[in-house]
């Protein structure tokens, strides 16, 4: 079971690093999406300031959250740890970006925010 939750936790940041080409405009991950432009939090920022802000710390966020599940995979005592802090701050910086609109809180990384709850939540237990 362990093996099998730390592959889906690096699925699960993999998926989340398809936000940074959508904010380098790299491709679109749905036709039409604009995120992260319309940041609620971040409205002060120009729109290439929040897609450089989205794009480097989610990029770091989800590289992270994949050292830390090949830790948890090694059975090493900080890969857990490490999971839990890259996915609570994923779950900020989404927050942040977010346009404040709940029709677009899929499209936003909402559902991944939510998912971050449940991986945070399968750590603390097992540790």
């Amino acid at each position: 079971m362990r093996i099998a939750f730390g592959i889906f936790v690096i699925f699960h940041a993999l998926v989340h690093a398809m936000y940074v080409g959508q904010a380098l405009r790299w491709f679109e991950l749905r036709p039409g999406l604009t995120w992260p432009d319309g940041s609620w939090v971040l409205s002060s920022l120009s729109d290439t300031g929040v897609r450089l802000f989205a794009a480097l710390s989610i990029g770091l966020c989800s590289l992270t959250m994949i050292v830390g599940a090949a830790g948890y995979l090694a059975n090493a005592s900080w890969g857990g740890w490490v999971v839990i802090a890259s996915a609570a701050l994923m779950s900020v910086i989404h927050a942040l970006l977010w346009s404040g609109a709940w029709a677009q809180f899929g499209d936003h990384g909402g559902y991944g925010v939510i998912i971050n709850i449940a991986i945070i939540a399968v750590v603390l237990v097992q540790h």
